[in-house]
């Protein structure tokens, strides 16, 4: 049985007020600083979180509490690992249903510290988009004066990491300058999965695999017929724990962004993900021979002699490629061609293949057949984000916040709860068809522990649509979970 735990708060905002104190002084609080702050209801959400997954209970209340020591020893190098993926969205917004908050990092780091003894390692890192200022992330995460509280107080140093290794400037869609960044200052190592790569799974194309801001060559040169692999940043791979705090939030390739995918900004270099197909999914209905031609148009458009295209051809082949294909309803051109559409058989295999990476590699980025970290879960959903997600979604206020110590079980959860049917996402169809982790996960042995009586039963018996998200366009009225309240 795998138990994941789900507590709902009152509030469903967020404290604006860094470096987010409790909203009162706990008996375990390590600090003689007693100021509060009583709009800060997540720190006692939090508690209540640890209480429900039964977190070193016999001293829960007490000075000893310390719900992290199952997993955190004293000198222990722990990451934390949150969702900073943009600091605005495409409207100007500082929008609460982007990235992780920076309450729940303070919370979270408070009691690794006791867990740590003040002994250890807290490192908060994550590599944003490529276009994302993280100064300012960092800043209005308030991650900067947490930083600096912990300084003044115990002497403890909280380190921050852009694991990027480049920046981009961005106008107009268009990037008009690189800006080279010092990255992971413990570098990168390079993860060939190889045969055991979910891109071994199935006849692909390697030569059409696309991502984001990427060029072909680099992208073919770590993917093709010898190998698949990725850049890992070595602050993740040499760390003893890694607590994952992703955000509750749709995602246009993937369906929902939660831990699994949280797990993309511990690489060092993007160019090295596949998270689409230069060509239209296979599970558009098409003959090979009316498959070639859409594939032959769509690559002649992304070439110099677009402009000579659109201007003599497009017309025509639009129109063909209208009465060949069977559109899905409801999803434009452009998406299915981007790969941000239920369709997309590219972007689940990268996230399964670092999901695998983050728990059996090595210090030195060697596969084991044994788990290599410890790993813990906490996803804020305090104010989750809906629709156009992951980086300009609507935001969505739930106060609630989910844990556990499994991804694929705490993820497939999470996205039941937020209304969608997980055999419906193919990362975990997968997780489920074929197993993960050396191992299969089964919906009917996952258990929810929660403060609201209808979610506390098997995530098999959970009725209704729950927190109810839009998704994304391309996964509308097909990814929602179709049973009843």
């Amino acid at each position: 049985m795998c138990e994941i735990g789900i507590y709902k708060q009152d509030k469903l905002f967020y404290s604006k007020k860094a470096p987010y104190f409790p909203a009162v002084i706990f008996k375990e609080y390590p600090f003689k600083n007693t100021r509060v702050d009583k709009k800060n209801e997540i720190y006692a959400s939090l508690r209540q979180l640890f209480k429900l997954l039964k977190l070193d209970m016999e001293n829960f209340d007490t000075q000893k509490w310390n719900p992290f020591n199952s997993f955190i020893s004293t000198g222990d190098t722990v990451l934390l690992k949150p969702n900073l993926v943009k600091e605005i969205d495409e409207y100007g917004r500082v929008n609460s249903g982007l990235t992780t908050h920076g309450s729940l990092i303070r919370a979270i780091i408070d009691y690794t510290y006791i867990a740590l003894k003040g002994n250890g390692r807290i490192i908060v890192a994550d590599g944003p988009i490529n276009s994302a200022d993280f100064d300012k992330i960092a800043r209005y995460a308030g991650l900067y004066e947490i930083k600096k509280f912990y300084k003044d107080m115990v002497n403890f140093n909280i380190e921050i990491y852009d694991l990027r290794q480049e920046r981009v400037i961005e106008k107009k869609g268009k990037i008009i300058r690189r800006i080279k960044l010092e990255g992971d200052p413990r570098g990168y190592t390079s993860v060939d999965l190889g045969g055991i790569s979910k891109f071994k799974e199935g006849d692909l194309d390697y030569k059409v695999f696309k991502g984001s801001e990427c060029r072909d060559d680099i992208m073919f040169a770590h993917h093709n017929v010898d190998k698949n692999e990725y850049l890992i940043s070595n602050t993740l791979l040499k760390a003893d724990v890694v607590i994952n705090i992703p955000k509750l939030k749709t995602h246009k390739k993937a369906g929902v962004t939660l831990s699994l995918k949280n797990m993309v900004g511990i690489t060092g270099d993007r160019n090295w993900l596949p998270h689409f197909s230069g060509i239209i999914s296979d599970k558009v209905t098409l003959s090979p021979q009316k498959k070639n031609i859409v594939a032959l148009n769509i690559e002649i458009l992304s070439e110099n002699s677009r402009d000579f295209v659109n201007r003599y051809f497009s017309g025509a082949m639009r129109l063909l490629k209208n009465r060949l294909r069977k559109q899905p309803s409801g999803i434009s051109e452009h998406d299915m061609q981007g790969g941000n559409w239920h369709g997309n058989d590219i972007m689940w295999r990268t996230i399964l293949d670092l999901a695998f990476i983050v728990t059996y590699a090595d210090r030195n980025g060697i596969i084991r057949d044994n788990p290599q970290r410890k790993n813990f879960i906490i996803i804020d959903g305090i104010v989750g984000g809906e629709g156009n997600g992951p980086t300009n979604p609507d935001p969505k206020p739930c106060g609630v916040l989910l844990g556990g110590f499994d991804g694929c079980c705490i993820d497939i959860a999470a996205s039941r709860f937020m209304g969608f049917d997980p055999i419906k996402i193919p990362k975990f169809r997968n997780i489920l068809n074929n197993g993960l982790y050396k191992r299969y996960c089964n919906i009917d042995k996952i258990h929810c522990v929660s403060n609201i009586t209808d979610w506390s039963k098997k995530l098999s018996d959970l009725k209704g649509r729950c927190l109810d998200f839009k998704p994304y366009v391309g996964w509308k009225d097909y990814a929602e979970i179709r049973n009843e309240a």
